[in-house]
């Protein structure tokens, strides 16, 4: 039999925890049990690089995205050589092979008719020049009353318009 064990992608702006480790921990048992048991398996995963953790941290040490990235994925190649991890592929979000991929599997739900086009009004910085991710964004949630931040009130769960904070 066939088996694919697909990862979680864990965000290449910070070291590796414990937490993030026993939630991976998981898909590598299963990988060695369908090993142990003649099955051919293909076990995935790989860096997140994109997103507002990279930048936040980038910003934060005064150095580009990329550079955070590159850090950090290969302190989690050497983490997961060193704990024995059994990825048949464990790569980044930006290499061309995963692009490729993902945009290739996007159009095919998009040919199968599960894709629609939406626009959305968007926080822009003017100071900046940028587009802000919904991590910058504060204000007062208009269901609860709280101080709240980003696209979702933590005290009262309201996904949160950000145009209207």
């Amino acid at each position: 039999m066939n088996i694919f064990i697909g990862g979680a992608w864990p965000y290449a702006n910070g070291s590796l925890h414990i937490g993030q480790i026993a939630g991976l921990l998981n898909g590598d048992i299963i990988a060695r049990y369908y090993r142990i048991k003649g099955d051919k398996v293909c076990y995935v995963s790989g860096s997140d690089c994109y997103g507002t953790p990279i930048s936040l941290r980038a910003k934060k040490e005064g150095i580009k995205p990329d550079d955070i990235v590159n850090r950090y994925h290969s302190e989690f190649v050497e983490c997961f050589k060193k704990l024995g991890f059994s990825y048949d592929i464990y790569s980044k979000t930006i290499d061309k092979n995963h692009e490729e991929l993902v945009n290739s599997f996007l159009d095919i739900i998009n040919k199968n008719g599960y894709l629609y086009e939406k626009s959305d009004e968007l926080p822009f910085c003017n100071n900046c020049n940028r587009f802000l991710p919904d991590r910058f964004l504060k204000g007062i949630c208009y269901v609860c009353g709280k101080d709240t931040r980003g696209d979702q009130c933590d005290y009262c769960g309201t996904v949160i318009e950000v145009t209207k904070i």
